[in-house]
């Protein structure tokens, strides 16, 4: 271990390990380098079942993959052709792997372009999710699944995740911010949230070819069209968090307030979550008929500020079995890893893993994205391309 990353164990032991009442935790951990990719931001990370850790950095021009052997330290990184919107927070984004990876090598990514190739507009940003099939040294055999996603240089979402039965995808969407709408009478500013006509400000499920499942809860309403019937839930600014909790099925997310209220929220089929009209936990004016079925945040994070949640994960492993069951979330602008216990649909104990409520920077950066290892580490990457891990702390 070199000196630099000695001196940010000391100071995350001194400064990150305690709760938000100043306690110390309940288990010894530290945090080690695991690789210093010297590339973009790694938006995306996922273990395969051959112990590699997969992941995509946002800031390629066209889509790829990397895999990292963490025994030897080498980087494989796989091409494809696609080309890529790399502006803003657009790029190379959420990554999942087919349930029979192992064998078929397939992958889900979610990318951002320009519609018929044509970046002279910025009308023209969109998003999709694609498959593609590692083959040799390259990503190959495009198919695109859930396409023509609004775009905009930031609130691209996006999301990727299987659900735990391995039969669909969900997809988050940010609202696309400034983009118009692409629908004749759809409003064009971040109403598109609220509107079941437009592909943005939504969380999304589809099965692994694309195609929509007739029981999604909007796909009989005669109001909404076409890739619109994918829809699961509206009324998202910019969720990039998305996680099933292991013990009850339930899915949970994450989004990106303005300038304040963060939100944790339990997703439910069908449900309005309110952006733009309300934020956080607040419930006027969005208790009208019009906005109903509505569902405020679990929690919100803060009244008068944001933190800019990233991506989540609950902990299944045994190696931490003291935070067995608990939500790990990080963040972008305070550079914090929160630990959180649920009870039902509440939030039962929070804690600061990294960084602490007086640290605006946190001693890594800005957290991207965090998953759980194979060796029930606690793995996280940032903005500056390196992969960390949360290990025990054995002294």
């Amino acid at each position: 271990m070199n000196r630099m990353v000695a001196l940010g164990l000391l100071l995350l032991l001194a400064a990150g390990c305690k709760t938000d009442q100043g306690q110390p935790p309940a288990i010894s951990y530290k945090i080690e380098l695991v690789k210093d990719v010297n590339a973009g931001v790694i938006w995306s990370l996922n273990f395969g079942p051959d112990g590699r850790l997969y992941f995509t950095d946002r800031d390629q021009p066209s889509v790829e993959l990397s895999a990292l052997d963490l025994a030897s330290g080498n980087v494989t990184t796989y091409a494809s052709s696609a080309v890529v919107r790399d502006e803003g927070e657009g790029g190379v984004l959420g990554l999942e792997l087919d349930p029979n990876f192992a064998a078929n090598k397939k992958v889900y990514i979610c990318y951002s372009y320009w519609k018929d190739g044509d970046s002279s507009a910025e009308d023209n940003a969109r998003n999709r999710v694609s498959s593609f099939v590692i083959s040799g040294s390259g990503l190959t055999g495009e198919v695109k699944l859930f396409d023509d996603m609004l775009g905009w240089w930031n609130h691209n979402g996006c999301r990727v995740l299987l659900s735990p039965d391995k039969k669909y995808l969900f997809i988050t969407m940010g609202d696309a911010a400034g983009a118009p709408s692409n629908v004749p009478g759809e409003p064009g500013d971040s109403q598109k949230a609220q509107s079941k006509k437009l592909l943005a400000g939504k969380i999304f499920r589809v099965h692994l070819d694309g195609s929509i499942p007739t029981d999604n809860p909007f796909y009989n309403d005669p109001e909404v069209p076409g890739q619109a019937k994918a829809i699961w839930t509206l009324g998202h600014r910019n969720p990039q968090g998305l996680a099933f909790q292991p013990a009850t099925g339930k899915l949970w997310s994450t989004e990106h307030g303005p300038d304040k209220k963060d939100e944790l929220n339990l997703i439910k089929p069908g449900y309005n979550y309110g952006w733009p009209d309300c934020m956080g936990t607040e419930i006027a004016p969005c208790d009208r008929p019009d906005r109903q079925p509505y569902q405020p945040a679990t929690k919100e994070y803060y009244s008068n500020s944001t933190i800019a949640i990233s991506d989540m994960t609950f902990y299944n492993a045994d190696t931490f079995l003291a935070w067995k069951g608990s939500l790990f979330f990080v963040t972008l602008k305070t550079g914090r890893m929160y630990r959180l216990e649920l009870s039902g649909e509440s939030l039962a104990k929070e804690e600061l893993i990294i960084g602490n409520l007086n640290d605006q920077a946190g001693p890594y950066g800005r957290l991207r994205d965090v998953t759980v290892g194979p060796d029930g580490f606690i793995y996280f990457s940032t903005d500056d391309s390196k992969i960390y891990r949360i290990v025990p702390d054995s002294q």
